[in-house]
């Protein structure tokens, strides 16, 4: 039985979805990544209790990552969800909608993985409070 904390990524940009699921498996994580968040959401309600973290892009066709963070939290609201964004605002998290996905953390692109891996390890261990 594995004891690695497993991660799903959502990213529409296949390249992106593939590079953090590898780089996730690489730091000694379990990864699954999808480019399609409707598939995504699918698979997590169907496996809501498998994941530690949720790793989501913000801007994405049919349903973005705050939208998809909020429909994660109707099967899980302990699960940490790490937005990642190009599109950083301090107006954008003053938005009900994105206060209502209790997103547990924001990284901003462009950002160096190194920076990356020290806070998917934190939020892997933590519980949203």
């Amino acid at each position: 039985m594995s004891t690695r904390p497993s991660v799903m990524v959502v990213d529409d940009e296949e390249e992106l979805a593939n590079l953090y699921r590898i780089f996730l498996e690489r730091s000694g994580f379990n990864s699954v990544s999808f480019t399609d968040p409707l598939s995504a959401f699918e698979h997590y309600r169907q496996n809501y209790d498998k994941y530690s973290l949720v790793i989501t892009d913000w801007k994405m066709p049919n349903l973005d990552g705050i939208q998809l963070a909020k429909k994660i939290r109707e099967y899980n609201d302990t699960v940490n969800i790490l937005l990642i964004t190009a599109f950083c605002t301090d107006e954008s998290f003053k938005d009900e909608v994105y206060r209502e996905a209790f997103i547990s953390d924001v990284i901003e692109k462009p950002f160096k993985f190194k920076e990356l891996g020290p806070r998917i390890t934190e939020l892997c261990i933590s519980k949203v409070q």
